[in-house]
């Protein structure tokens, strides 16, 4: 499972991504959307972001949060056409999320439903390294650390949800290279 493939140190070139879903469950719920940050020496290079025609109507609660409605997304690709897009921009880079087990539940069961080659990228957790290195924070949530670094990004949408996270590695990042 790439969700268990964890990124050890802390690396320069990666992919910073985020999901947004129609619920919690990766079994039963559906991306509706797919951003992607490309960072080569800590700088961006690239960008992706695809929303996605879910199989289902996208809930009202999962509009209200992130503001993506049905009208939004009639004319996206299916994940059948967004995944393998996906899987081309990130390569073979390491790839950040907040809270990645839960994105990368994601990706696994729709490679899996769709058939696709597993990938093997090595990834790299903000909630964990916030906990580590960001003592402060009354909680980890990323809306929380969005706030508490005073953030002027948008959330509950991808690519915005993609900077706070990036925001937040090279926080921990620098603070990591002070204590070591």
């Amino acid at each position: 499972m790439i969700s268990k493939n964890y990124e050890k140190n802390l690396v320069s070139d990666y992919v910073v991504f985020d999901l947004e879903t129609t619920g919690l469950d990766a079994t039963k719920d559906e991306i509706i959307e797919i951003g992607a940050l490309k960072y080569i020496n800590d700088t961006l290079v690239d960008e992706l972001d695809i929303l996605v025609k879910p199989n289902n109507p996208i809930p009202d609660v999962i509009t209200s949060i992130t503001g993506i409605t049905n009208d939004m997304v009639s004319d996206s690709p299916t994940i059948k056409e967004a995944l393998p897009k996906f899987i081309e921009f990130i390569e073979n880079y390491s790839l950040i999320a907040h809270n990645s087990s839960f994105d990368l539940s994601f990706i696994e069961e729709n490679i899996n439903k769709l058939q696709l080659p597993m990938i093997n990228n090595k990834n790299i957790d903000t909630v964990y390294l916030a906990r580590k290195y960001i003592p402060k924070a009354y909680n980890y949530k990323l809306e929380t650390l969005k706030k508490f670094f005073k953030l002027d990004y948008g959330s509950h949408r991808s690519t915005d949800d993609c900077r706070t996270t990036n925001y937040v590695y090279q926080h921990c990042k620098k603070e990591a290279l002070i204590k070591n």
